[in-house]
């Protein structure tokens, strides 16, 4: 397994096409900042509609975990008290709902990746589960975070929006170093700026053709199931 951000080379003489492959027993954690495009790329790659309560099981068996999910879940219950004082609710349920999800299959994780704390559980949980843990970082700029944060309609205070933008600043020149700064035992990390993340085709779990990376390249993006069941996660 390749150790270090890796390259990208989103096409090749305008024939092929670049996706990744990790191993069936992997968490795959999506990181940035919010308004970053993670939403947006789980739903154009996994068919998510962004109004599920439940971790989503698609055809071909990878739960993947949004934290909108656990927000409209808990919506119903709490939706009369402003947004800020259940927020913590959210995560921690985001973070139970991952947690029940490591069962064997793969799993896709919406997490900012800003937290500490947060990356240092993923990776423990991933240890005594016998998962590996891999990284795709969506790198956008604070303007470029505000404007999707805009276009989505769910905005987080200034305050918020200038810690997250801190602390992702240090980790991505942490990370410089190798996938074991993002969070111990990472296996890999692939760094792509919001136009690269647009144009990543597809992320499949089997056998890696290259075993040094993820990364797999194949001459057309294999046939996409979007069929979507609810997991009782």
């Amino acid at each position: 397994m390749f150790q270090g951000l890796a390259p990208y080379l989103p096409t090749v003489n305008g024939a092929t096409v670049r996706g990744m492959v990790y191993p069936r027993r992997s968490l795959v954690l999506v990181a940035g900042v919010p308004g970053a495009g993670k939403s947006t790329l789980l739903r154009r790659l996994f068919g998510l509609r962004e109004n599920e309560e439940r971790t989503v099981l698609t055809a071909e068996g990878v739960r993947v975990i949004d934290s909108l999910q656990s927000r409209h879940q808990l919506r119903p219950l709490l939706g009369r008290i402003p947004y800020p004082l259940w927020r913590w609710v959210v995560h921690v349920l985001h973070l139970v709902r991952m947690a029940s999800a490591l069962r064997g299959g793969p799993v896709v994780l919406h997490e900012c990746g800003t937290r500490s704390p947060v990356r240092v559980l993923l990776a423990l949980l991933c240890r005594l589960r016998r998962y590996e843990m891999h990284v795709v970082m969506i790198d956008a700029t604070p303007q470029e975070a505000r404007n999707g944060q805009n276009a989505r309609g769910r905005r987080v205070t200034e305050r918020s929006h200038r810690a997250h933008s801190r602390r992702w600043r240090r980790l991505r020149a942490a990370t410089r170093h190798g996938p074991s700064a993002f969070a111990p035992g990472v296996r890999s990390l692939l760094s792509l700026d919001r136009r690269r993340a647009q144009e990543l085709a597809w992320i499949r779990f089997g056998p890696c053709v290259d075993t040094r990376s993820p990364l797999h390249t194949a001459m057309e993006s294999p046939p996409v199931q979007l069929e979507l069941v609810m997991s009782d996660t």
